[in-house]
């Protein structure tokens, strides 16, 4: 049987590219989770930017890999949990919201810190990548 199967086309709507998006956004929390700069580039945008609450300018997707390393220098034993999130589809992109806690030992003291994310995904080139991401603290 003959096929003339033309190239594929990515056709992802609605709950396909929901479902899409929760996939990219768990391999980016295990990245963040370990701390893994090579993963993290691949899922950034080039022109991904984070913002902070309280905070005048964001920072760049290399600012923001390069801090990676520094954490575990820092925290060798930060651990970072997702407690919850959503996706949420606005136009022709996804917002996944959520709920992120930090906890970590550092000089034999505990620590623990929550914040809220939302992280803005959209389609380049073929892929999901992460545009953007604002953080607010959790009081």
């Amino acid at each position: 049987m003959a096929c003339s199967c033309g190239p594929a086309q990515d056709t992802t709507t609605g709950k396909d590219g929901a479902d899409q998006v929760a996939r990219r956004e768990a391999i980016y929390n295990g990245a963040y989770q370990n701390l893994d700069a090579a993963v993290m580039q691949r899922l950034l945008s080039d022109s991904y930017v984070i913002t902070y609450t309280g905070q005048a300018a964001g920072k760049t997707k290399a600012q923001f890999v390069d801090e990676l390393g520094q954490l575990r220098l820092v925290f060798p034993e930060l651990r970072i949990i997702v407690d919850s999130s959503k996706v949420i589809p606005y136009q022709d992109l996804y917002i996944v919201q959520g709920i992120r806690t930090f906890n970590w030992r550092a000089n034999g003291e505990p620590g623990t810190y929550r914040e809220r994310f939302t992280n803005r995904w959209s389609r380049e080139e073929g892929d999901w990548v992460m545009l953007a991401t604002k953080i607010d603290p959790v009081r």
